[in-house]
């Protein structure tokens, strides 16, 4: 490593303060942010730690669903060299878990509450690394830029705002709870309705009538027993096989009816080299191959035109992925390992934006969204560190794409 470079990363961790990353992580978890209610108090709970440190923060509105706050470290250039993202919102507690959910309890060295690992202990140790750098005073050739994101529990609709508005970055890191291992790819997602048109009749005369639901289980069969299959034949090396899921059944108005409408929802997890226009050409031509003697239609799910959901994938090879495990190594002492996983995150927005992008917190994905959910402090340190080393690596160098090592 660069001396000077060797000396700037050591500068900036002496401002790294652990009660600062786990006081501000209990803060957000504090804020309910399952709710837009909560999301603005979420919001306002790392604006006012932005500004205390130094730095301006922006909000900008989404779908009158919550706010995107946006924070930059100023650079001697425009470029913006490294983006961090995370999401400020959670989903539902439960009435089952072991503390209060808002009360961010510390037991035993880890931090319990909702949101702890998804994750707003990502976001905290991304803006205490910013802090920490603004503290020292390191100056950057290019810009750091830190964005906490409205509703991507639902519908990942804060970072398709920042993309739709324009946000562009060198490379991105999105802080979701991967154990402080680097992931590379998941899998995309896509959803689907099937309707299945029948003809209405009395219940006592259900031969005047075509039964919409009958046909849907014949439909359903079908796809279960020739298209599913055919999913688990796309395969890549660290996601697995391609899946597809019903989830949920409509159809019929009273038990007195033959009922002539049915729909149900299939949803594909798909995988690179797969699209949207060949996974809705492939269930239409199950549909046909199975004959289900009525009138059946696939539409879209609503929103997934508008945001789509491919896979992530990024190389290993790739200079992100080569720079944030040498980071990695350089502040634990180990090497992290390289996968996939199953969760979907909003790395492949920022990546089909142009914008190569890894998933790399603190916290584990096994834990979120359940009763369970807490996280450990002195990975919620360890990850502080690393991003700081990491924005100075990546925004004082002459040449991102050029780093091997830090």
């Amino acid at each position: 490593m660069d001396p000077r470079t060797e000396d700037l990363i050591a500068t900036a961790l002496q401002h790294v303060d652990s009660q600062t990353v786990i006081g501000l992580t209990r803060s957000l978890i504090s804020a309910p942010s399952h709710t837009a209610e909560g999301e603005e108090q979420a919001a306002d709970v790392l604006e006012e730690f932005l500004q205390q440190a130094g730095m301006k923060a922006t909000r900008q509105r989404v779908e009158d669903v919550g706010v995107n706050v946006i924070a930059a470290l100023p650079s001697e250039g425009e470029e913006v060299g490294l983006l961090y993202n995370g999401h400020l919102d959670v989903v539902p507690p439960s009435s089952s878990m072991p503390y209060p959910p808002f009360d961010a309890t510390i037991k035993n060295g880890q931090l319990w509450g909702r949101g702890a690992a998804d994750m707003k202990g990502g976001v905290a140790a991304m803006a205490c690394a910013l802090a920490a750098i603004r503290a020292a005073g390191i100056p950057l050739k290019r810009s750091v830029v830190l964005t906490a994101v409205a509703s991507e529990e639902q519908g990942n609709l804060g970072t398709a705002a920042l993309v739709q508005d324009g946000m562009r970055a060198t490379w991105a890191v999105v802080g979701e709870p991967t154990g402080l291992e680097l992931v590379i790819a998941h899998k995309g997602v896509d959803r689907y309705q099937v309707i299945v048109e029948g003809q209405a009749a009395q219940g006592s005369l259900p031969d005047r009538g075509v039964n919409a639901i009958v046909h849907a289980g014949y439909t359903i069969v079908a796809m279960d027993t020739h298209l599913f299959p055919k999913a688990r034949e796309q395969t890549h090396p660290l996601l697995g096989h391609a899946t597809y899921n019903i989830g949920t059944i409509e159809g019929g108005i009273s038990r007195n009816t033959v009922p002539d409408r049915c729909m149900f929802r299939v949803s594909k997890r798909w995988l690179p080299g797969d699209s949207p226009k060949a996974i809705q050409a492939e269930i239409e031509a199950a549909i046909r191959a199975a004959q289900p003697g009525t009138r059946v239609s696939v539409v879209r799910e609503p929103g997934y035109g508008s945001i789509p959901r491919p896979p992530l994938d990024l190389s290993p090879d790739h200079p992100l992925a080569r720079t944030l495990a040498a980071t990695v190594t350089r502040v634990t002492g180990r090497t992290p390992g390289m996968r996939g996983w199953t969760a979907f995150t909003d790395g492949p927005l920022l990546q089909m934006s142009g914008i190569p992008t890894i998933v790399f917190g603190p916290g584990d994905l096994e834990q979120a969204h359940t009763d369970e959910e807490h996280i450990s402090l002195p990975d919620l340190i360890t990850a502080a560190q690393v991003y700081t080393a990491l924005a100075i690596v990546t925004c004082t160098s002459e040449n991102m794409d050029t780093i091997v090592e830090p």
